[in-house]
């Protein structure tokens, strides 16, 4: 688990190359996948986020990181778009690719895998970038095989060949292709004629002047219901699906930066709810008001009802994410409250967790079960359990993961604030 939560550490701050859509790669050689999570090698910002002066600021990992705001100049989605997933599904993925693009091969099966992941809710539409050469005669054989219903198997085997073909002669090519279409069950006639149709040349130089007029200049490039997605950001697997886990709690979301009162003249424990039972902590409003204000505030909206224990160990238990990624916040993040030397020694602490950086609390909450080894300094200790560790020491362990065909085995019914 600890590698997952590594990379997600630096979500904001990966850079991924790509492909220029202005000429064809000269080199079709497989780069390292950059879309792999050990390709992470850049550290955390060190400027928190949040100061004491400035305790809270708006942030949503979708709007701040991830996705530009709607481009209106994407052209629309026709019947005429290779296509694969339903229609009707929540989100619509556009890649423009190249299939003499290396990084566009690297990304095809990553975006195969989060359509399988998430088949009601991702549809992925591919529209080539074709740069001369063997790059148009790619979408050719493309387009061709999709009138015989073969679009992802010949985009498959396109790319999956990338490093071969991409050296032959245009007349080796197209040999190669065909041999293809027929492996495949096609008929390879039917399939030659269509590759040379004149309507099919006139959409591949039409798909042409669609992309030179939305300014596409490298490949691949998405777009997530018409928002581009950063080309300064992970395209992995890990970050793309937490993208649709944090897009599906959009409704959840609180938006502004909430007036908190810090000046608490009495006591506060927290009942926290679970399915086996109820944990009451104390809370530590002496020496973490901030953390503890904003926690309260979450309760009071109903932040936290119904809510999965996301990861559990047996070091410690995670919660407080209807997402269940460490991402899906309220639209804003809190200040981080230190203590000089704190360290997580022992069992029944509550903590404020978060993986992007000093400061961005979003209301994520750790309950150690015992002394936790893999984290210290940065984050903010703000109660203590007094009853109920039976029911923290009970949660089923459940390892950290962003399929959805993954059980949960403990939830989160509710979080009441008890004065005293």
């Amino acid at each position: 688990m600890q590698k997952y939560l590594t990379a997600f550490l630096m979500i904001a701050l990966l850079f991924v190359t790509a492909c220029s859509s202005n000429s064809s790669d000269s080199d079709a050689t497989q780069a390292t996948d950059d879309t792999a999570i050990g390709s992470a090698t850049t550290e955390a910002t060190a400027a928190p986020f949040t100061t004491a002066d400035e305790p809270c600021q708006l942030f949503d990992l979708i709007d701040d990181v991830l996705l530009s705001a709607v481009d209106e100049n994407v052209p629309p989605v026709t019947d005429a778009d290779l296509t694969y997933g339903s229609p009707d599904a929540k989100y619509t993925i556009i890649v423009y690719s190249n299939f003499t693009c290396s990084h566009c091969a690297n990304l095809e099966p990553v975006l195969e895998t989060l359509q399988q992941l998430y088949p009601q809710d991702v549809r992925i539409v591919f529209r080539y970038v074709t740069t001369g050469g063997v790059s148009d005669i790619a979408a050719q054989a493309a387009e061709a095989a999709n009138n015989q219903g073969k679009f992802g198997e010949m985009k498959d085997i396109l790319f999956a060949n990338q490093a071969t073909w991409y050296y032959y002669s245009e007349d080796e090519f197209r040999t190669w292709l065909g041999d293809q279409a027929t492996a495949l069950g096609m008929d390879a006639d039917q399939f030659s004629t269509d590759m040379n149709a004149e309507n099919l040349l006139n959409k591949i130089t039409f798909n042409r002047s669609q992309v030179d007029e939305l300014g596409i200049t490298g490949t691949p490039t998405l777009y997530v219901n018409n928002r581009q997605y950063s080309p300064y950001q992970d395209r992995s697997i890990y970050t793309l699906a937490t993208m649709v886990n944090v897009l599906n709690i959009a409704d959840k979301k609180l938006g502004a930066c909430p007036t908190v009162d810090i000046n608490f003249t009495k006591d506060l424990q927290a009942v926290i709810s679970t399915d086996k039972g109820d944990i009451v902590v104390d809370l530590y409003e002496d020496t973490a008001p901030y953390t503890v204000a904003y926690f309260k505030y979450l309760v009071d909206q109903g932040w936290y009802d119904n809510n999965e224990f996301f990861v559990s160990t047996d070091e410690y238990a995670l919660g407080g994410d209807p997402s269940n990624t460490l991402y899906g916040g309220p639209g804003f993040v809190f200040y981080n409250e230190l203590t000089s030397g704190q360290t997580l020694d022992e069992g029944g602490l509550l903590v404020s967790f978060n993986r992007l950086g000093t400061g961005y609390n979003s209301g994520v909450f750790m309950l150690t079960k015992t002394a936790v080894t893999d984290f210290s300094g940065d984050l903010t200790v703000f109660g203590k359990v007094i009853d109920g560790m039976d029911v923290l020491n009970a949660l089923e362990t459940r390892d950290y993961s962003l399929d959805p065909a993954d059980p949960f085995y403990d939830s989160i019914n509710s979080i009441t604030i008890i004065e005293k």
